[in-house]
C-alpha cells in the first residue's frame, strides 16, 4: 500500500516537472525584490501586492520576494509593513526577463519621534507582519521578543502565546500544550522538518533547547496541505538563524543567584555572528551558539493523601546541575537572482545531573526510610537540512533532504536505607497544603538508618529520521483572478529503539547511614516548617563502602522481568503527497488543498516466560505491524476589510499517531507491586491514530501605532483518542489474576475554545509614559472525553492537559535607551492523569480522584539599558519567578496534595555586546 502511494506521488511530481519544462517556454516575466528599512534592516513578512493583477506575496527571512507569471507590461508594486509608511512604485516587466526592485520602507508618521527602535520593538513588528501575511492562523515569536524575558528554554518562551499552557519541571517549562491538547497531539519541527524525540514518546521536551538558539518560533494553529498533518493541537516550528547582507555580531554573558538550598548560582553565554560575502553577496553564513549552567535547588514535600489526612509523606531535597548547550545556523549560496541552495541545522544537548535526598516517614506504622538518588540523564537533539530553491520561468521548484537524530542516555542509581520503626508522630493537618508533623525520636538521626540496597543500571532511547521532500508551485490566472497551484511530496523514514538494564546490589556487610554522610544540610528547608533538612549522604562514600565491604547481585530474575520486555525496536515510514491551490477574489483569498499520508509501522516487542529458570533464554521477540492511509483536506479563507482588518476561517483534518513505545507487543511484570494495583504493563499493537476535525473563525485588526486586536473561536472533534493507562483484569495465561495497564483507544472527545489578544504601543500617552506598551492574551477552553469500556468509570470529564483559563499580561517600556518588560503568566489547573474509579471513597473530588497539575501564575521581568558611547554594550537585569510560584500535583481537589515544590526567585545580571545592532534613543 505504501509502495503504491509512493509510486503515485512520484508520477505526479514527474508530471509537474514536465509541466515546468513547458512553462519555461512561456514568455512571461518576473519581479524579484528586496524590502528593507532606511538602515538596511531586513523586513520579513512585508506584504507585497502587484496591481492590476492583484497578486500578493510576503517577504522571506532575507527580506526577499518573487512574483512570477506576469505578462509583459507596466505594474504598480505596493508594499506594506506594520509600523512603516506604505511604499509604492511602478515596474516594467518584459517577457522572459526578471525585473528587480529594492524597496526602502520609512517609519510611519505615528512613529516619527522614534528614530531608531529597540530590538524587541523590531521583533514585535516582524511578528505582527508575518502573522498578517500568513495564509493560516499563525503566531510568531522572533528572537528579539524571546530574549526580552528570562526564557531559559524554548518552552518557556512559547508558553507566553495565546492558548498555550506548559507542563513544567524543575522550575522550567518542559512540554507545550496547545489549545487544550496534551503534548502528544502537537508536532515540533525545525524549518518545517519533523524533529525526533529523545524519549519513547513522539512529543519533544523543549527544555532541551536553549531559547536563544533559534531565529524565531512559529506556532501554526491551523495547517495548510503543505505542512505535516500530525498536529491536532498545533505545530511548533523552530526557525534557524540565517545571514543578512549586513554583518551581524553579538555576545552575551550572564550570571545569577537563587537563594534556596544554601544558595545556587547560574551562568549563561551565547554568541551569534554572520555575514554575506562575495560579488552581489552571493554567499552567506551565520552561526550561533549557546551555553548555560543552572544550579537548581528544590524544596519538595509529597504527601500520600487520605480522607483523614496523609498516611505518609516524602520530604525531598533536590540539588540539580542543569547544563544546556547547542549551536545552529545557516549557510546558503545564491546561484542566480532566482535560485539558491542552502544548508541549515540545529544541535542541542541537555544534561540534568543531580542529587535527590528523600526522607519517607510513614505515620500509621511509625516507620521511616531514606533514599539517595543520583541522576545522570542526558538528551541530545540534532537536525540538518540541505536543499535548493529554483525559479524556472514562472514555476518555483523546491527540494531538500534532512537528517534528524535524538538520543537519551542515563539512569538514576538509588541507594535505599531502612530506618527506625515505632516512631511516635504528632500530626497537624490544619493547613492541608503543608501537613506538619513532629516525631519522637527524630527521623533525621542517621544512626537509625541501615543500608538496604543499591539499584543501578542504564537506559538508552534513540531515534533517527531521514526525510526527503520536493514541491513545485506555479501561478496562473482564472479570468481576472490570480491563483497559485502547488504540488509536493515528502517521505520520512524513522527508526526508534529503547534498551534498559538494571541491577540490584546488596552489600555483604551492612553499614549505617551515619558512616557515609555528606556535608549538605538545609536549615531553611520549606520555609523552616520542618526544621533543618538533613543530614544527607555522599554518593561517592556509598559506592566506596560497597566496594570495601563487597556486594552481591540481588534477584536477577526480578530485574530482568522489569527491564527485558521494556526494550523495543520500531520502524516507521510516512509517505505524503499534497496538492494545494490559492486563489484571490478581490479582497478574499482562499487556500484549499488535500494531503494524503500513508503510514507503515513495523515493530518488535519482548516477552518472557516467568516460569523459566533462565528468563534471558526464555526471551521471545514478538513482531507486529500496522499500516493506514489518511486523507487530510484543509481550507483557509481570509477576507480583508481595507488594509488593516482581516476575517479568517479555516477547516482542516489532523492526526496524531500512537507513541512509538506503546505499539510493540511487550509485557512487563513487576512482582513488587502492591495488591489491587496493576503489576503488568503491556503494549498495544492495535492502537489507532487519533483523528480530529478542526474548525476556526478569527478576526484581527492591526493598529496604526503598531499593535493588533484579535479574537476568535475554535472547535475540535476527536475520534479514537488514546488513553495511556487503562487498567483491566487478565483472565488467562501466565499472568491470570493480575491487573494489566496498557494504552487503548476511546470513542470520542471534543474541545471548544475562544482566544483573544491585544498588543499595542501606547505612544499617545504624555511625556515619558509614551514609551509604554501592552501585550495581553486570554484563552478559554472546554473539553469532554468519552471513556472506553473497561476504564472503570462512566462520567465525562475534561481531556488531559486541558486548562480552562490561560492568560498572559506584559507591560513593556522602551525609551531613552531603556528596554523593559514585565510578564505575568497564568495556566489553570488541568488533569495530569486519569485515576478516579466509579465508587471510590470521597468521590471524584476526593483523594482517589484524578491527578491534577496545580494552577500556575508566575511573574518575570527584565530590564536592559544601552550604555552611552559604549559601541553597542547593553546591561541586563533579569528576574525569574518573582512570586516564588509553587509547582506540583493534587488528587481530586487542592486539599489533597501529592506534591508541592518551590524553586525560589532567580536574579541575574549580564552584558550583551552588539556592535552592529541598532539602539533606541
Amino acid at each position: 500500500m505504501i509502495f503504491r502511494l509512493c509510486t503515485s506521488i512520484a508520477l505526479i511530481v514527474i508530471a509537474c516537472l514536465s509541466w515546468i519544462g513547458a512553462g519555461a517556454q512561456e514568455r512571461r516575466g518576473t519581479i524579484v525584490g528586496h524590502v528593507a528599512d532606511t538602515s538596511h534592516g531586513i523586513l520579513q513578512g512585508a506584504r507585497v501586492q502587484v496591481q492590476p493583477t492583484g497578486q500578493t506575496t510576503a517577504t522571506d527571512n532575507q527580506g526577499q520576494f518573487t512574483i512570477s507569471g506576469l505578462p509583459p507590461g507596466k505594474y504598480t508594486v505596493n508594499v506594506s509593513y506594520v509600523g512603516f509608511a506604505p511604499y509604492s512604485t511602478e515596474v516594467s516587466v518584459n517577457g522572459g526577463e526578471v525585473a528587480k526592485l529594492d524597496a526602502v520602507m520609512e517609519i510611519g508618521k505615528v512613529n516619527e519621534e522614534v528614530v531608531v527602535k529597540a530590538e524587541r520593538q523590531r521583533g514585535e513588528e516582524e511578528a505582527l507582519n508575518r502573522e498578517r501575511t500568513a495564509d493560516n492562523i499563525l503566531q510568531v515569536l522572533p528572537y528579539d521578543v524571546i530574549v526580552s524575558l528570562p526564557n531559559t528554554n524554548i518552552a518557556d518562551a512559547v508558553g507566553r502565546l495565546p492558548s498555550v499552557s506548559l507542563e513544567r519541571d524543575e522550575g522550567e517549562g518542559k512540554y507545550v500544550q496547545i489549545r487544550g491538547t496534551e503534548p502528544r497531539l502537537s508536532n515540533v519541527t525545525v524549518d518545517g522538518v519533523h524533529l525526533p524525540s529523545p524519549e519513547s514518546v513522539r512529543n519533544v521536551k523543549l527544555d532541551a533547547i536553549p531559547s536563544d538558539l533559534v531565529e524565531s518560533v512559529e506556532i501554526s494553529k491551523t495547517l495548510s496541505a503543505n505542512q505535516e498533518g500530525d498536529a491536532i493541537g498545533g505545530s511548533v516550528n523552530l526557525v534557524t538563524k540565517s545571514p543578512a547582507d549586513q554583518p551581524y555580531l553579538t555576545f552575551l554573558g550572564m550570571g545569577g543567584y537563587t537563594p534556596i538550598a544554601g544558595g545556587r548560582s547560574l551562568n549563561q553565554f551565547s554568541s551569534t555572528m554572520g555575514q554575506r560575502f562575495g560579488a552581489d553577496h552571493r554567499f552567506g553564513i551565520l552561526v550561533g551558539g549557546s551555553y548555560d549552567w543552572n544550579g537548581r535547588g528544590i524544596d519538595d514535600i509529597e504527601p500520600s493523601p487520605g480522607l483523614n489526612g496523609p498516611s505518609a509523606m516524602d520530604l525531598r531535597q533536590y540539588w540539580y546541575d542543569r547544563t544546556r548547550f547547542g549551536f545552529g545556523g545557516t549557510m546558503d549560496y545564491k546561484i542566480s537572482s532566482s535560485s539558491s541552495a542552502y544548508m541549515r541545522g540545529l544541535f542541542s544537548q541537555f544534561k540534568d545531573d543531580g542529587q535527590d535526598w528523600i526522607y519517607s516517614p510513614s505515620f500509621p506504622d511509625g516507620s521511616s526510610s531514606f533514599a539517595h538518588v543520583t541522576r545522570k540523564p542526558a538528551q541530545r537533539l540534532f537536525s540538518v537540512t540541505a536543499g535548493a530553491r529554483h525559479e524556472l520561468s514562472s514555476t518555483l521548484l523546491n527540494y531538500e533532504l534532512s537528517f534528524g537524530q535524538a538520543r537519551f542516555t542515563g539512569f538514576s542509581p538509588t541507594a535505599s536505607f531502612d530506618g527506625p520503626s515505632g516512631i511516635q508522630f504528632a500530626m497537624d493537618n490544619s493547613d492541608p497544603f503543608v501537613p506538619r508533623f513532629t516525631a519522637n525520636p527524630s527521623i533525621f538521626d542517621p544512626s537509625q538508618y541501615t543500608i538496604s540496597s543499591l539499584r543501578t543500571g542504564d537506559n538508552h532511547t534513540f531515534e533517527r529520521d531521514v526525510t526527503g521532500a520536493i514541491s513545485v508551485a506555479r501561478p496562473y490566472s482564472v479570468g481576472s483572478h490570480f491563483s497559485t497551484i502547488e504540488i509536493g511530496a515528502k517521505v520520512r523514514d524513522a527508526h526508534k529503539s529503547q534498551l534498559n538494564t538494571q541491577q540490584t546490589l546488596s552489600p555483604n556487610s551492612s553499614f549505617l547511614m551515619s558512616s557515609v554522610l555528606g556535608s549538605f544540610t538545609n536549615p531553611d528547608y520549606y520555609f523552616g516548617k520542618f526544621g533543618t533538612f538533613g543530614p544527607t549522604t555522599d554518593y561517592k562514600k556509598i559506592i566506596a563502602q560497597f566496594n570495601t565491604l563487597g556486594f552481591s547481585v540481588g534477584n536477577v530474575q526480578r530485574d530482568l522481568a522489569r527491564t527485558l520486555p521494556a526494550d523495543f525496536n520500531t520502524d516507521e515510514r510516512v509517505a505524503a503527497g499534497y496538492v494545494m491551490n490559492t486563489i484571490n477574489f478581490g479582497n478574499a483569498r482562499v487556500q484549499a488543498g488535500v494531503r494524503i499520508e500513508g503510514t507503515q509501522d513495523s515493530f518488535v516487542g519482548n516477552q518472557i516466560d516467568l516460569s523459566a529458570t533462565d528468563l534471558l533464554k526464555s526471551l521471545v521477540h514478538v513482531p507486529g505491524d500496522a499500516s493506514y492511509v489518511d486523507v487530510l483536506p484543509s481550507v483557509q479563507f481570509q477576507y480583508r476589510f481595507g488594509s488593516d482588518t482581516l476575517l479568517r476561517a479555516a477547516y482542516g483534518m489532523g492526526i496524531s499517531r500512537p507513541n512509538f513505545g506503546d505499539l510493540p507487543p511487550f509485557v512487563v511484570f513487576d512482582p513488587t507491586v502492591a495488591a489491587g494495583q496493576a503489576s503488568v504493563r503491556a503494549g498495544n499493537p492495535n492502537l489507532k491514530p487519533t483523528h480530529a476535525q478542526n474548525f476556526d473563525l478569527l478576526i484581527e485588526h492591526y493598529l496604526k501605532n503598531v499593535g493588533m486586536i484579535q479574537g476568535g473561536v475554535f472547535y475540535k472533534y476527536l475520534t479514537d483518542p488514546i488513553y495511556e493507562n487503562v487498567i483491566t483484569p487478565i483472565t488467562s495465561g501466565q499472568f491470570a489474576g493480575q491487573l494489566q495497564q496498557s494504552p487503548i483507544n476511546g470513542p470520542r472527545a471534543h474541545i471548544t475554545g475562544i482566544e483573544m489578544s491585544w498588543q499595542q504601543r501606547l505612544t499617545f500617552l504624555p511625556g515619558l509614559l509614551n514609551g509604554s506598551g501592552i501585550r495581553a492574551n486570554y484563552s478559554y477552553t472546554n473539553s469532554s472525553a468519552s471513556f472506553p469500556a473497561g476504564f472503570g468509570r462512566t462520567d465525562h470529564v475534561a481531556l488531559l492537559r486541558q486548562a480552562p483559563n490561560n492568560w498572559n499580561f506584559d507591560y513593556t517600556y522602551d525609551k531613552k535607551g531603556i528596554s523593559a518588560r514585565m510578564g505575568l503568566t497564568h495556566n489553570d489547573a488541568n488533569i495530569f492523569a486519569y485515576q478516579f474509579q466509579d465508587g471510590a471513597d470521597g468521590g471524584i473530588k476526593g483523594p482517589a480522584g484524578d491527578q491534577y497539575l496545580y494552577p500556575h501564575t508566575q511573574v518575570d521581568a527584565q530590564v536592559s539599558y544601552w550604555i552611552p558611547r559604549s559601541h553597542g554594550l547593553q546591561a541586563i537585569v533579569s528576574m525569574l519567578n518573582l512570586n516564588n510560584e509553587v509547582f506540583g500535583f493534587y488528587n481530586g481537589s487542592e486539599q489533597f496534595p501529592v506534591q508541592r515544590e518551590y524553586y525560589s526567585r532567580t536574579i541575574s545580571l549580564g552584558l550583551r555586546w552588539t556592535p552592529t545592532s541598532e539602539r533606541s534613543k
